[in-house]
């Protein structure tokens, strides 16, 4: 084994910079794929940064308190009896090519506007290349940076498209229906627009939802299928007082008894990422178009009944969490017998904020 550079990873578009909080592992530990090594606070949120593989960890660069660029070196795996000259030379020599990219140079994700109609847009960021793409649907009241600590893993290998959805984030506010087959027949023309006739999708919560109704619309177009955490599954139960609070909630301080229900760890729930989802529900429009979606989860038709779902052919990924407060974890049995079921523990509502070296995992041995 060489030694290898563990950077500070980009989780999202807007991500310049990464403030470096507590080691959970020792130099000197044996590390596991997805072990959790440290915390990385950005300026929305603190994540965990999970091995994204295995080895020795031989030395620490980056100590915590310092805040370092993207890319920079936050610690050294290798060989355990490599010595400490050569690992010393090889932090030398990093340091010394090292040079941080802005956001114009990087070219790793790029954010555009994707015409769906008159007047109506999905803001969408895409990486990687490779066809069939895989397309990110994320949840109610979210926004297309949830996927930030995944995209640009499955990128490496693929070319990745997340969306916001109608409603949400820098996508139109208008929408000609509330009900997830409508907002599907949105993410369509986009794909349309964008000239992919075929997908992988990927949908969490009311993504969910969405990328289950584009499957049954048109089974056809759908390359493969994952649901995470997702609302609409038989069993899968909404938790209405969380949607109701989320909606209600108008300033920090009122979403600080709402956000904490979507993670196992409620520390996750920093003021930084309620004080980015009230300004993404200021924007004109954004307001009604979460309240006629919610009410439209809040039907009996939102749930789709075993028949149909038996009926999809693509292969099929379920994640859930068992510390999920938002969703229930669906029946298993009325799911198809292809389906693949993957439970994650000690993670909420947001797997792929909370544990997503494990989703990563389960998303590409899908993904194949």
């Amino acid at each position: 084994m060489t030694l290898r550079s563990l950077t500070m990873p980009k989780w999202g578009l807007s991500m310049q910079e990464g403030t470096v909080g507590p080691w959970s592992v020792q130099e000197g530990a044996t590390i596991a794929e997805g072990d959790e090594l440290v915390d990385v606070e950005t300026s929305k949120i603190v994540n965990t940064f999970e091995a994204p593989f295995a080895g020795h960890l031989r030395r620490i660069v980056g100590r915590e308190g310092e805040t370092l660029p993207v890319g920079a070196l936050l610690a050294v795996f290798g060989p355990a009896d490599a010595a400490d000259d050569e690992i010393d030379a090889f932090v030398s020599d990093f340091q010394a090519r090292f040079v941080p990219q802005d956001e114009e140079a990087s070219g790793a994700l790029e954010s555009v506007q994707v015409a769906i109609g008159e007047a109506r847009a999905l803001r969408a960021v895409i990486a990687g290349v490779g066809e069939p793409p895989v397309v990110f649907l994320h949840g109610f009241g979210g926004d297309l940076d949830n996927w930030a600590a995944v995209q640009p893993a499955l990128a490496s290998t693929r070319r990745t498209i997340a969306f916001d959805l109608p409603g949400h984030g820098g996508s139109t506010k208008i929408l000609t229906g509330a009900a997830p087959a409508d907002l599907a027949a949105d993410v369509a023309h986009a794909l349309d627009a964008l000239d992919i006739r075929r997908a992988h999708l990927v949908g969490h919560s009311l993504g969910g939802a969405v990328a289950l109704a584009f499957a049954l619309a048109h089974p056809e177009r759908t390359e493969s299928l994952a649901l995470i955490c997702a609302a609409g599954l038989p069993g899968g139960s909404l938790d209405s007082g969380y949607l109701d609070g989320f909606l209600a909630a108008r300033r920090a301080r009122d979403l600080a008894g709402v956000l904490p229900q979507l993670f196992a760890d409620p520390s996750l729930a920093t003021r930084e990422l309620a004080e980015s989802v009230l300004k993404a529900r200021r924007l004109d429009g954004a307001e009604d178009a979460l309240a006629a979606i919610r009410g439209a989860m809040g039907s009996p038709a939102f749930t789709i009944e075993p028949g149909p779902l038996g009926s999809l052919t693509a292969p099929l990924l379920i994640v859930a969490s068992a510390q999920d407060r938002v969703v229930r974890i669906p029946d298993r049995a009325s799911l198809p017998a292809h389906a693949r079921f993957v439970l994650i523990d000690d993670a909420g509502h947001m797997p792929h904020a909370e544990k997503p070296a494990a989703v990563i995992s389960a998303l590409r041995a899908h993904l194949g």
